[in-house]
């Protein structure tokens, strides 16, 4: 129950929890057990040898993104499995675990951030004024939604907030770029607007409900489903009061101030090594926001690189925005699965921080530039780039998981016992009943 429980609090998926949660069981012993997992609670049956049945529950109701955790569980996990660690050795472990201070300070996540957005911009194509206001924007936006914690927002408010926040202090920057020596362009504006989206974006939760629905969890899946859908709906009614709020000031004071070309815009228009470049701090950056591992930043970043580069080539090659990035998705969870297993800590650790580069803030942004301005949505092309864009962290997540399960014959032999004794556990349990996690 422990085990599932911190592996709940720390971010893991439905299917991940309950082969864990199997594995040790039958580690321990445990031979038949019923396991009923939703998205904040772990229900668990069980009935011991002399015939008497246990029923626990455990219910985690705020989780926190906490991938260096994760992997410590699950390096204990397979080293109950494989016999090298006790089931009394396993509890003074996860103790140890459960009490160990967080990987990564408060101030250094809010920094990285802040390089996450920063990383964005720079891929995309903004200038070094852009790039460092995406940075300090970022961190604007953190030290708000934190101070803001202790009231305890739903994520919808919270999303609202944040895109508003990042979109005015984007627009407030853009307004002084006329003055000389703080020269910010309007693709900057957009640049760095879109920096700011792909920070606030849920990409872990995204990730685990497509996890769920297609590891056999519909209930669960469909549940987190629904809390992105409203999380990112929040984001877009954010970023659409903040452009609002923003081109009517500038009216009202009578401003000329010339708006961004964002019919214009492409979705990387930097140099090929510049956004290589922007691809790597976002990775490494992104894996310090989910406090993973310190080795797992250099993997992260290269994976970053390989999966935006593959998206980029396969655009520029005539393929459409959501089939290449779907593609790449497919790479990236393929290599972080490789990767991952090998290193000790399961793929969310490295497919997660480097998905953050492929996330569509630039197309949520246009989308809802267009639906703002007035006159500026000729053909319907606001809706069409939000729909891309949704349609695109769709792809994201289903192709990472995809990825993950292409992967899975060539897992390292402590997951392949793994798998292994989660069989052994339903070929043993008497009812015949299956459990799809393993």
């Amino acid at each position: 129950m422990r085990v599932g429980e911190l592996m709940l609090r720390s971010g893991a998926g439905a299917p991940s929890v309950e082969a864990a949660v199997i594995g040790v069981a039958v580690a321990a012993g445990v031979g038949e057990m019923d396991i009923d997992l939703t998205m904040q609670s772990l229900h668990i049956q069980a009935r011991t040898p002399s015939g008497s049945s246990i029923s626990r529950l455990r219910v985690v109701r705020a989780p926190q993104m906490d991938f260096g955790r994760l992997a410590s569980v699950h390096s204990l996990v397979d080293d109950v499995i494989s016999g090298e660690t006790s089931i009394d050795q396993a509890r003074v472990r996860l103790q140890e675990i459960r009490r160990a201070p967080r990987t990564w300070a408060r101030w250094i996540v809010t920094t990285s951030q802040g390089a996450v957005a920063a990383g964005v911009a720079m891929a995309l194509g903004a200038g070094w004024v852009g790039v460092l206001v995406a940075l300090l924007t970022a961190i604007v936006v953190d030290r708000v939604l934190r101070a803001l914690s202790a009231v305890h927002l739903p994520d919808f408010y919270t999303g609202a907030i944040g895109g508003a926040v990042a979109t005015v202090v984007a627009f407030v920057a853009y307004a002084l770029g006329s003055l000389e020596w703080f020269p910010m362009t309007p693709s900057d504006f957009a640049y760095v607007v879109a920096g700011g989206i792909v920070m606030l974006l849920p990409a872990r939760t995204i990730t685990s409900a497509m996890e769920d629905i297609i590891g056999g969890y519909p209930v669960t899946g469909t549940a987190r489903l629904f809390a992105v859908l409203l999380h990112s709906f929040g984001l877009i009614v954010g970023v659409a009061a903040g452009l609002t709020a923003s081109l009517a000031v500038v009216e009202m004071l009578g401003v000329v101030l010339s708006p961004p070309d964002v019919g214009r815009l492409a979705w990387a228009s930097a140099s090929p090594q510049t956004v290589l470049i922007g691809s790597a701090i976002v990775g490494a950056a992104g894996a310090i926001t989910v406090q993973a591992r310190r080795r797992m930043l250099v993997p992260a970043a290269l994976l970053g690189v390989v999966a935006v580069g593959l998206a980029s080539y396969l655009t520029q090659s005539g393929l459409g925005r959501v089939t290449a990035t779907g593609i790449a998705a497919v790479t990236l969870g393929f290599a972080a699965r490789l990767v991952a297993l090998r290193m000790d800590s399961p793929p969310i650790t490295l497919g997660i921080p480097a998905s953050f580069g492929l996330m569509p803030g630039l197309s949520i942004f246009i989308g809802l530039y267009h639906l703002t301005v007035p006159g500026s949505d000729a053909g319907g092309q606001g809706w069409t780039s939000v729909l891309t864009a949704l349609g695109i962290i769709l792809a994201i997540a289903t192709g990472v998981t995809l990825g993950e399960v292409l992967a899975a014959p060539l897992d390292s032999p402590v997951n392949q016992r793994r798998r292994l004794a989660g069989v052994r556990d339903t070929r043993d349990d008497p009812s015949g009943a299956s459990h799809p996690g393993t």
